[in-house]
């Protein structure tokens, strides 16, 4: 109830991330969570070696490394002839980060390594099943209402701030624009226990298969892997998510080898958004995550982006809490929301562009840039670098 803590609504990966890097400061931190326990979704799987490094920070990389799954090879590959156009090997950015990789590991496993962390801070209360209906910015602190089991309750902290994703109940309530597009493309996520080094000889475990027509992404996990289908617009969802259509998809990725006997456990539709609130900030309200921005996740960026808005977001925070101006939160949402345009949006959109191209020049001067790149080990460096979200590393180190 005390107003000088930090109240923060969700308690996803960037709810909880931005929860545990103030408490490990010393601030006092409240999350409201909607649903009973943390989310088993695993839609989000990639963390890239910046992101590492924060969790690192916070303390608990060591033990959510031993979680997933290293990647050290990222290959694209042309899926109707099953040839490689091109493989970078992280070893070109070993001197710019300590993790020099790509960690595949669900999102849920996340959220349970941090918990923990977070409760044992001892600056931290964390709400299940409770519900954020209403909240009001009183000038000196902020009032919250929340819908429990035990009925409505009034909370009141320094500052609100809403990690409660893409449907933001704290966003909607100030109003505040959410501009942007709806792609036509939807993704078909599925998880199978195959090995795909049968079909596509020498594939690796994250593996980007171009294809004017249905192009596939394939994650290794520890366990299975993820497999996601480009679904076109006029693909009705039941028809897709139908067992037989799925064999189908399998069957056509196969070929000739038989796809009747793949495991699969799973399968989940979901539309595509690139979308920005006009604001990060109104007041003593914060925004972060996909609350904040939305975009095309086929590089992997969106939880990384929320996560590094925490990263920031909390760095700012704590020091308005120990008496800096609140211009700094300005600061933090001017920041992050420049970020999430010029880089996020835009290298989502390029990513999207490579995987679904059509026209023949397009997909042959495609092909021939990451070869390219892949060939020269500075390319290659700077190519990884953008991929994994550290570009302003990109002179440095040379």
């Amino acid at each position: 109830m005390m107003a000088d803590e930090v109240l923060i609504v969700g308690a996803g990966p960037v709810g909880l991330s931005l929860a545990l890097a103030l408490a490990r400061r010393g601030v006092s931190v409240r999350v409201f969570e909607a649903q009973p326990e943390l989310s088993s979704e695993a839609r989000a799987s990639t963390f890239h070696p910046p992101t590492l490094e924060m969790l690192d920070e916070w303390g608990v990389a060591r033990a959510f490394i031993e979680r997933g799954l290293r990647v050290v090879v990222l290959q694209y590959w042309e899926r109707a002839s099953r040839e490689r156009v091109a493989q970078f090997d992280y070893a070109h950015i070993a001197g710019d980060t300590p993790f020099p990789f790509r960690l595949q590991c669900p999102q849920s496993l996340l959220t349970r390594t941090l918990l923990p962390a977070l409760l044992a801070t001892g600056c931290a209360a964390v709400h299940f099943s409770h519900r954020v209906t209403a909240f009001a910015d009183c000038g000196d602190h902020v009032r919250v209402i929340v819908e429990s089991p035990a009925g409505a309750r009034t909370f009141c902290g320094a500052y609100l701030c809403a990690a409660d994703g893409a449907h933001s109940t704290v966003r909607r309530q100030l109003a505040l624009r959410f501009d942007g597009m709806t792609y036509a493309d939807r993704f078909l996520l599925i998880t199978a226990d195959y090995d795909f080094g049968r079909v596509f000889p020498g594939i690796g475990p994250v593996a980007y298969l171009f294809d004017p027509v249905e192009w596939v992404i394939l994650m290794q996990q520890r366990e299975g892997v993820r497999v996601i289908f480009r679904v076109s617009e006029d693909e009705r969802e039941e028809d897709a998510l139908h067992p037989g259509a799925i064999r189908e998809r399998l069957a056509r990725l196969l070929d000739p080898w038989p796809a009747d006997d793949v495991p699969v456990w799973g399968a989940s539709l979901y539309s595509v958004h690139r979308r920005i609130a006009e604001s990060f900030r109104v007041g003593r309200v914060l925004l972060l995550g996909d609350a904040a921005h939305i975009n095309n996740p086929t590089g992997g960026m969106g939880m990384n982006s929320g996560i590094h808005d925490a990263h920031k977001l909390a760095d700012k925070l704590t020091q308005v809490m120990r008496g800096a101006s609140e211009s700094l939160l300005t600061q933090y949402a001017e920041e992050r929301r420049a970020a999430a345009l010029a880089l996020v949006q835009m290298r989502s959109d390029q990513n999207s562009r490579d995987m679904n191209a059509r026209d023949p020049a397009y997909r042959a001067e495609r092909n021939r840039r990451l070869r390219a790149a892949a060939a020269d080990p500075a390319q290659a460096r700077a190519f990884l670098l953008r991929a994994s979200m550290m570009d302003e590393r990109i002179g440095a180190n040379q």
